[in-house]
C-alpha cells in the first residue's frame, strides 16, 4: 500500500461517511504490516490483508504486471453493485473525484 496516499485520507475520512461510505483500504500485506501502518498513519478505518489476491483479483484492482494491489477505489453500492472501480495511484490527491463517484452512485439506486 502506498504510506503517501493512505496518510492523506484520515483528516478526509469524515466526508465520506458523510455521504453514507464505509471505507477500508485492502491489500496482500499481513495484518501485522497493516496494524502497524494503521498505527503509524492513524488511519481510523479498517484495512483487510488478501495475501491470495483473491478479493483484490474480484474486483480487477490487480496491478497490471505485479503481484500486488493497483492504488485505486472502487465504489459499490448498498445492492452490492459495483458503481466506479478506478486505478488511480493519486487517490490521495483527488479525493474529490472519490466523493464525485459516490455521490454518482447514490443518485443511480
Amino acid at each position: 500500500m502506498c504510506r503517501v496516499q493512505l496518510g492523506k485520507l484520515p483528516a478526509r475520512v469524515a466526508e465520506l461517511t458523510a455521504e453514507g461510505a464505509a471505507v477500508l483500504a485492502i491489500s496482500r500485506d499481513t495484518t501485522e504490516a497493516q496494524a502497524r501502518m494503521a498505527r503509524e498513519l492513524g488511519l481510523p478505518f479498517p484495512m483487510l490483508s488478501d495475501p491470495s489476491l483473491e478479493v483484490i483479483q474480484a474486483y480487477r484492482m490487480k496491478g497490471e504486471g505485479m503481484d500486488m494491489a493497483d492504488l485505486g477505489y472502487v465504489v459499490i453500492d448498498r445492492q452490492g453493485r459495483i458503481r466506479t472501480r478506478q486505478i488511480d495511484r493519486r487517490f490521495g490527491e483527488n479525493f474529490g473525484m472519490i466523493v464525485r463517484a459516490l455521490r454518482q452512485a447514490k443518485s443511480q439506486t
